[in-house]
């Protein structure tokens, strides 16, 4: 039986409390409980949530004390909890320190379905603790009652979004189960992935060879006791990977035993996962490493960067590119871009040093280094599209970028919002970073509801005035700032109008909304008006 925040709300500590929003989230399970003290979005904070693990399924408890009276810090908290997986929380001392839950941090969670419970209101005599003993009471049971946890484990995953789903995370998952350290190595000892238990656990995998190396032991199948710093229960397993060495699951219990059944449970869980969502694990080659770079893997990217040779940290940009064919199977997209692999690298190389390159899901990527020539990359730019002009893909360019983990952060950006890029800008081959973020920023626009798409779009108003040419003047507008660079010439090629036709119409939208719309920074609100709607519009027709 899993514990769901509607079991939660069962515990005679909640059960004064109320759902205030995301009842959407009842359901979702919950595996643990922590104290969010500190939530002001800023810099800080944002290190916090960007340098620690999170997987979700755990609920927070807060008062929001420090940002009792920022509605809009609230609701960007709720947004990053949202984003690293967490399922709700519980807030304290409304009345008190918060005077009251604002209706836009109601209709926020709602619409994310993230579960808002309100503890009873102008108490200050209630106390974390309460909740925190019964949460954990209640799990700790379920986890005694309920040993069998594969089933629950492979569902989890596979709600896991892509740049989670990886084998560190998984790895995570299991070793919170079990209360125990898990190392997955090669025959040698090199480590791919750790999950230590607890975090400050000075036990490592290098001890752990040292031992066996010196005592010429092999690794124990069943649960053993051995001595290292103090008595560990230690367990291994041979875990296969596809068109890879066998590869090995070390499990380590400190202060305690490991229960054969877990172990196996864990062994059952790792060889699906491979066989299922991490086909080759442990294969050596650029793809892997480009993987380990994209799913967050430091460990296996390092070695895999050594193993392989290349310097990671000589990376500045990043090329994607990917097919723009839906409804296709994997293996026929990697096929594809696969095909393009040679002749693209021996473009990228001849205006960069090229640091390696790699497929990922649906995603054709390149890692370049230092620049060859002038304007290298405004040439590679041109060059890859006109050598993909006759081919359904589209290129994605990210220059500029300081390490791995802001070249991972423009692949995440491309992975969700390139979807909303191309029906704002349908016609370009090509994406740039800076475009993606506009298109993340008309998307949360659109997503916070009828009121702000309202505000964002009033700039066009005028325009309803005119209602003989509206739709026609509304449509030049768009395909004149969108998609044409504010020229008339090829506004009207696109619009297979004569010129004089689009200079008219761009005469009467100026008298129509009383500027000219080529004048800053008019011109960016229309510029972002126009985009919103045409996004929305292009959402609401698919």
């Amino acid at each position: 039986m899993r514990v769901t925040i509607k079991t939660l709300l069962n515990l005679p500590s909640l059960s004064h409390a109320r759902v205030v929003a995301g009842e959407g989230g009842l359901d979702q399970t919950v595996d643990s409980i922590s104290v969010l003290e500190y939530a002001e979005p800023t810099a800080l904070q944002k290190s916090f949530f960007n340098s620690n693990e999170f997987y979700g399924n755990e609920i927070a408890i807060t008062g929001f004390i420090n940002i009792k009276d920022d509605i809009k810090a609230q609701c960007q908290t709720i947004k990053r909890l949202h984003q690293v997986g967490e399922v709700g929380i519980i807030l304290y001392y409304v009345g008190i320190f918060m005077p009251k839950i604002d209706q836009k941090l109601i209709d926020l969670c709602n619409q994310l379905d993230f579960t808002l419970i309100c503890m009873p209101e102008n108490r200050i005599d209630i106390k974390y603790s309460e909740v925190i003993y019964e949460v954990i009471e209640i799990i700790v049971k379920n986890k005694l009652h309920d040993p069998y946890f594969v089933s629950e484990m492979l569902e989890r995953i596979s709600k896991l979004p892509d740049h989670q789903r990886s084998m560190d995370t998984i790895l995570r998952l299991v070793s919170d189960r079990m209360t125990c350290s898990l190392y997955l190595v090669d025959s040698h000892f090199n480590n791919l992935n750790i999950a230590n238990w607890p975090a400050i656990s000075t036990i490592t995998i290098h001890k752990i060879a040292s031992y066996y190396r010196s005592t010429l032991s092999s690794l124990p199948v069943f649960p053993t006791t051995i001595a290292i710093e103090r008595d560990i229960c230690i367990c291994s397993r041979a875990i296969q990977s596809e068109d890879a060495s066998p590869l090995y699951l070390i499990m380590v219990k400190e202060n305690g035993l490991l229960s054969m059944d877990l172990c196996d449970q864990a062994e059952e869980i790792i060889q699906l996962f491979i066989n299922i969502w991490s086909r080759g694990h442990g294969k050596i080659g650029t793809d892997e490493l480009v993987k380990a770079i994209l799913n967050d893997e430091p460990i296996k990217m390092r070695r895999l960067a050594e193993i392989l040779n290349i310097n990671v940290k000589a990376v500045h940009h990043l090329v994607m590119i990917k097919t723009t064919q839906e409804h296709q199977d994997e293996k026929k997209q990697n096929e594809l871009l696969a095909t393009l692999q040679n002749t693209v690298t021996e473009v990228a190389s001849l205006y960069f040093d090229v640091t390696f390159t790699g497929i990922y899901n649906d995603t054709f990527v390149l890692f370049l280094g230092g620049d060859k020539t002038k304007q290298a990359c405004n040439n590679v730019r041109e060059a890859l599209l006109d050598m993909l002009s006759n081919q359904a893909y589209i290129l994605v360019t990210s220059y500029g970028q300081a390490n791995t983990t802001e070249v991972r952060r423009s692949f995440l950006l491309c992975n969700d919002y390139l979807s909303s890029a191309r029906l704002i800008f349908p016609l370009k081959k090509s994406m740039t970073l800076q475009e993606l973020e506009f298109a993340k920023y008309c998307y949360e626009i659109i997503t916070k509801g009828e009121r702000s798409i309202v505000d964002a779009t009033s700039i066009l108003t005028p325009l309803i005035q005119d209602e003989d040419f509206y739709d026609a003047l509304c449509h030049t507008l768009t395909v004149y700032l969108l998609d044409a660079a504010s020229n008339v010439t090829l506004t009207s090629t696109q619009l297979f109008v004569h010129k004089n036709t689009i200079k008219y119409r761009i005469r009467r939208i100026n008298e129509q909304l009383k500027f000219d719309i080529n004048k800053m920074p008019e011109h960016y609100n229309l510029y972002r008006a126009v985009a919103i709607r045409r996004l929305f519009e292009g959402q609401h027709n698919k």
